[in-house]
């Protein structure tokens, strides 16, 4: 009856024991497995690959532009945009040609000062008119930088909007015959290249000639820094005439390969009359 009894209380107190033992064990949590900490490849895999962003003014919305993509047709921002790029490159090119020839033709006045057969009467019109030359060069080189800057303003809103400038005609029309526009816009830019880049040509000669000769007047001055300034901007000019050569030459391959394809392809020769 003792050894019963004993056995009561001993069970009695296993059993009080056992909230305690839980309530320790909430208290004090077993350690769980450790964590595995995010790298900065997990970070990248998971980041937007472009912050989510309200568009500036003027730009299309992202609901917009993924309608656009999907009907592959640009916005209508887009396309007020082409034709703007298109037309501020149209001046800019044409402003930097009104400029060049303004130069030629200083350089040819000049020549002819030194012509024979000049007379005073001659002479003093000709210094009138290189007077003048000078006067346009001013401000034809003035606009050509106007339209350069203006060209580089729109490229720059393009860019960061996402334009593309509209793309040529394909050599190939949708009947799977070789397209004739494609052949005829590509013949007319590339004989526009060949024309920028003889222009040029003579223009950098002309550059190096009048150089060459102020170095050489002035060979006896002793004034070794303004011959030094001199020989840098004739170094200058003679890089920038040997960039006009090349172009010029590689605006003669293209020229000829394109009619070499167009004749592989049976394109008729009078497309580039």
């Amino acid at each position: 009856m003792i050894k019963s009894r004993g056995y009561f209380i001993t069970s009695a107190a296993v059993l009080m024991t056992l909230p305690v033992l839980g309530l320790c064990s909430q208290q004090n949590p077993q350690p769980k497995s450790p964590v595995p900490s995010m790298t900065s490849d997990d970070v990248i895999v998971s980041r937007p690959s472009r912050p989510v962003e309200a568009p500036p003014p003027g730009e299309p919305k992202s609901g917009e532009k993924s309608q656009a993509k999907e009907n592959d047709k640009p916005s209508a921002g887009e396309v007020s945009w082409r034709e703007s790029i298109k037309a501020a490159r149209k001046e800019s090119e044409s402003a930097q040609r009104r400029a060049e020839e303004a130069e030629l033709r200083i350089t040819d006045l000049r020549n002819q000062l030194g012509a024979p057969g000049q007379g005073a009467g001659d002479r003093n019109q000709t210094m009138s008119d290189l007077a003048t030359a000078g006067d346009s060069l001013k401000q034809q080189k003035a606009e050509a930088r106007e339209a350069a800057e203006a060209l580089n303003k729109l490229l720059e809103e393009g860019r960061q909007k996402g334009y593309k400038e509209e793309e040529g005609p394909s050599s190939v029309s949708k009947n799977g015959e070789p397209n004739e526009d494609y052949y005829r816009s590509k013949f007319a830019e590339l004989t526009k290249g060949l024309d920028d880049a003889e222009r040029r040509v003579q223009l950098y000669q002309n550059k190096v000639n009048e150089l060459n000769q102020s170095i050489t007047g002035n060979s006896r001055s002793g004034d070794n820094f303004f011959i030094g300034q001199l020989q840098e901007q004739r170094n200058e000019a003679q890089h920038s005439l040997e960039q006009a050569v090349e172009a010029s030459q590689k605006a003669q391959a293209d020229i000829a390969a394109l009619k070499e394809q167009a004749r592989a392809s049976g394109v008729p020769p009078g497309v580039f009359r």
